[in-house]
């Protein structure tokens, strides 16, 4: 018996797959069988080397994207701003902080004479070690609130009496100008000998100064005029005369016991903005014999540091350079000390923060996703034909 097979006539496609058909059509990435693919070892490293590179290259970019870049313009200085804060960090490992005085004048005829407001000073051993702070009547008062300070703390054979505070300098010189107590000596103990008179005893006699075995730490800032200037730090007590010129009392036969090594922490002119350099940070000036004067010149450049966000910081960078003289040039006198001599530059950086744009970012990582699979797959399809060659010979 013979069976036949009927004919079916095939139903026509409908309108939808028919287009879907036509779409396929427009696949310019055709799919092999996975029967027909082929996988080797020299793929399989090639593929891990390929996406090791396109994952070091991505964070490299990503990194490029998060990191803004800056764009430097010079211009004419217009701005009139009226003051400029000098920030300082300093070191003396062998000056008291009660035997310097810190100065700043200007062309404009302003000045700051021993100047103790917002600076704070710090006393160290010979050696480095911490002693204590050192604060002016002001900022002791503003500690000390409504607790009563010792009037002597450094005798421990004289009791306190209750109810009697010595809070500045100006409370010890009355309680032992008033007192009669006396110590296990028999002795009258000595204001100058209090911790809050050590900087006042010096400038009534210079000559404690180089029997004070102590070095100093001084942080603080300065606000001056945006002109012309310089601020010092000297050992001595420091006044106008009558003729208007600035003195710093002490012996002159006594200045090459004033060691003024120094170590500059930090040094800066205006805020803080990204990656600015202050070529004086960590700058180190060491003696190991004698005295002298150290001088900075150091010419400040105004900047408006502009960040990608629009705000605007005014601000200043600087750079230096410097000069000693020993204290023992028999040509002139020398004034122990430190000094900054500032000028003011008339011509202002503007720094321009600039990000990436998003769509340069993703441009970025299609390039590199694409550049590095389409070498990769040169050198795979030419190791793979030189590896069938081989074979082939030895077959």
């Amino acid at each position: 018996m013979e069976l036949r097979k009927r004919n079916v006539a095939a139903a026509p496609p409908t309108p939808v797959h028919a287009f879907v058909e036509k779409v396929r059509e427009l696949d310019v990435y055709p799919k092999t069988l996975d029967d027909f693919k082929e996988r080797t070892s020299s793929g399989a490293a090639i593929s891990v080397i390929c996406c090791s590179i396109i994952f070091l290259l991505v964070v490299s970019e990503l990194r490029a994207y998060m990191t803004p870049t800056t764009l430097d313009q010079l211009h004419v200085d217009t701005t009139r701003s009226a003051r400029i804060h000098i920030n300082f960090n300093m070191t003396f490992p062998n000056m008291p902080c009660s035997g310097l005085s810190l100065v700043a004048m200007d062309v404009a005829g302003e000045q700051q004479i021993d100047v103790v407001s917002n600076i704070n000073k710090t006393r160290y051993t010979l050696d480095g070690k911490y002693i204590d702070l050192e604060y002016d009547d002001a900022t002791i008062a503003q500690r000390l609130g409504t607790t009563c300070g010792k009037c002597f703390p450094h005798r421990d054979d004289i009791p306190e009496t209750k109810g009697q505070c010595c809070n500045s300098c100006n409370d010890v010189r009355s309680v032992y100008h008033l007192s009669g107590k006396k110590g296990s000596d028999g002795r009258k103990p000595k204001w100058e000998e209090h911790s809050l008179c050590q900087h006042e005893a010096v400038l009534l006699d210079p000559t404690r100064l180089k029997d004070i075995k102590e070095g100093c730490n001084i942080v603080g800032f300065l606000e001056v005029n945006k002109v012309a200037g310089n601020f010092h730090l000297a050992p001595g007590k420091a006044f106008q005369s009558a003729t208007g010129q600035l003195v710093h009392e002490f012996k002159p036969f006594d200045t090459h016991f004033y060691n003024v090594s120094h170590v500059i922490h930090s040094l800066s002119f205006g805020e803080h903005y990204p990656n600015r350099v202050n070529p004086l940070d960590d700058a180190k000036a060491i003696l190991s014999s004698g005295s002298g004067v150290f001088q900075y010149f150091v010419k400040v450049v105004p900047t408006t540091y502009a960040f990608a966000s629009g705000e605007e910081l005014s601000t200043c960078q600087y750079s230096v350079t410097d000069r000693f003289k020993s204290a023992h040039d028999p040509t002139s006198f020398v004034l122990p000390g430190v000094f900054f001599i500032y000028d003011i530059s008339p011509i202002m950086v503007k720094v321009t923060e600039k990000r990436t744009s998003f769509t340069y970012f993703l441009t970025s990582l299609c390039a590199i996703a694409g550049g590095v699979f389409t070498t990769a797959s040169l050198v795979d399809a030419a190791v793979y034909q030189i590896s069938q060659s081989h074979a082939a010979r030895l077959g």
